[in-house]
């Protein structure tokens, strides 16, 4: 004899795969994969296309994402009310994947949002996910 599993149990449990599926992409991102790799090899010309002319001791914290991405616009509100409290030496630039796709390859982005920061052509850290402003104020000045 089959059994089959009562229509409330079965929306019961779609709500909560797709509650599940919902906080992952907005606690990890679009595309997540492991956020614990060492900050990647990038061409200089890649920095330098993301950075401009930043100052040889301006530290730069370069965000990735996407305007369709939900956890890229979160980011972007959180670095809106961190970058005015930020110091002098430091900057935020802002890169849409889809319109320098070039440069998002360069720097091996697979997942949005991610963030990287940058100091006289080296790359110093990267994060990926969303992240709050407390916690990315902390993440800046461990490299201040």
């Amino acid at each position: 004899m089959t059994a089959f599993s009562s229509p409330a149990s079965l929306i019961a449990t779609s709500l909560a795969a797709g509650c599940i599926g919902v906080a992952s992409l907005f606690l990890l991102g679009c595309n997540a994969s492991d956020p614990q790799l060492p900050p990647p090899s990038v061409p200089a010309e890649a920095i330098q296309a993301a950075v401009g002319d930043a100052g040889p001791q301006e530290l730069v914290l370069v965000k990735f994402g996407a305007p369709w991405c939900g956890p890229c616009r979160q980011v972007d509100k959180e670095l809106a009310s961190l970058e005015p409290t930020l110091p002098e030496d430091v900057r935020v630039v802002a890169i849409d994947v889809d319109e320098a796709p070039d440069v998002a390859a360069q720097f091996g982005i697979q997942s949005i949002p991610r963030m990287f920061l940058v100091r006289n052509g080296e790359v110093l850290a990267d994060e990926l996910g969303f992240h709050s402003e407390s916690e990315l104020r902390d993440w800046v000045a461990d490299f201040q």
